[in-house]
């Protein structure tokens, strides 16, 4: 009898102790929720700064409990890779250009319909709308979750030598463009050889001469230090750069409601500063290039005459999804 009550006794300890052990381990595995936030620009740039902003508002609004590692410059994978490596869980969270969705919904093409925005603001408050959520949600089939768009400037033309004023200027030219059927397609109607790389690549290919100039905008260029091997800076808007951020929609799905709940505000606080920061950082950029040596020109209203029949060609090219976006913003 004895011996069954100190078994027994045994027994109860064991249980009390395994449930005690259970309780410590708790926060512990909470605290080591982590993602990898996979980017390819310069920390300096300001998709970079937008991250790490980011990833301390997660840290603070999810009492530590989520941490996000952002890994810049390309250096955990190829800006090509990024979409495909975030749908397989090979990455938590990316934030490409907006041109590399393109790939997988064409509706993304509608960031670069040249000459469409009046101006960078105006781009911001149409993606802030309707739009934007439809282009986010659209991820959803491709097992990511949409989570922000953040911006990066206007879209312009840069070349080695002289500006890019009128068409005739880019005539046989080899101009990098990040990935876009419309940018490549405005290219080739100037009479230029669009050629796509990674971002990582382009300031040696110029600097060899394997490009002669860039399709690109002043935010992206100036801290990449792009002004060092470009000459000429034309302000003709052909489009507006941004990132459309999403994320591994079983990673967002490891994490509590009230996780995701402090998560999702440290993104909307991340993309609000972004916006506000935007306008302002476009023009420390133009600065930057203006002081590396860097000539900005702007379109005489007969120069963009020039440009306007190749830009409607352009849109006439488009699906009638994006034909009636075009409609809207041009309203």
């Amino acid at each position: 009898m004895q011996r069954r009550t100190f078994l027994k006794g045994i027994r109860s300890a064991a249980v009390i102790a395994a449930m005690a052990g259970s309780a410590a381990l708790a926060p512990a595995e909470a605290q080591e929720i982590v993602f990898k936030l996979a980017h390819e620009a310069p920390a300096t740039a300001i998709k970079g700064r937008t991250a790490d902003l980011f990833a301390e508002l997660v840290a603070k609004y999810t009492d530590g409990s989520v941490k996000i590692e952002v890994y810049p410059g390309g250096q955990l994978v190829p800006t090509v890779e990024e979409i495909r490596a975030a749908a397989r869980g090979q990455v938590d969270i990316i934030a490409p250009y907006t041109s590399y969705y393109s790939s997988i919904d064409p509706l993304w093409d509608i960031f670069y319909q040249p000459m469409l925005f009046s101006s960078p603001k105006q781009a911001m408050e149409v993606f802030s709308g309707e739009i934007g959520q439809k282009l986010l949600a659209n991820l959803e089939s491709r097992r990511l979750k949409g989570l922000a768009i953040w911006h990066d400037g206007p879209v312009y033309t840069f070349t080695t030598d002289k500006p890019a004023t009128t068409p005739d200027v880019l005539s046989g030219m080899k101009v990098r463009v990040a990935p876009s059927k419309p940018l490549e397609s405005m290219l080739s109607k100037a009479g230029a050889a669009p050629i796509s790389m990674p971002a990582t690549e382009v300031y040696l290919a110029l600097q060899q001469g394997t490009v002669d100039g860039v399709v690109t905008t002043p935010t992206y260029a100036a801290p990449a230090r792009w002004g060092e091997v470009l000459k000429t800076m034309t302000r003709a808007l052909w489009g507006v750069g941004g990132y459309g951020v999403a994320m591994n929609a079983k990673s967002f799905a490891s994490m509590s409601a009230e996780q995701q709940e402090g998560f999702l505000r440290a993104m909307k606080e991340a993309t609000e500063w972004n916006q506000a920061q935007t306008l302002e950082n476009i023009a420390k950029s133009e600065s930057m290039l203006k002081e590396s040596g860097m000539t900005i020109v702007d379109l005489t209203d007969e120069q963009k005459a020039a440009w306007m029949p190749l830009a409607e060609a352009v849109w006439a090219e488009q699906s009638d999804d994006i034909k009636a976006m075009i409609d809207t913003i041009r309203q």
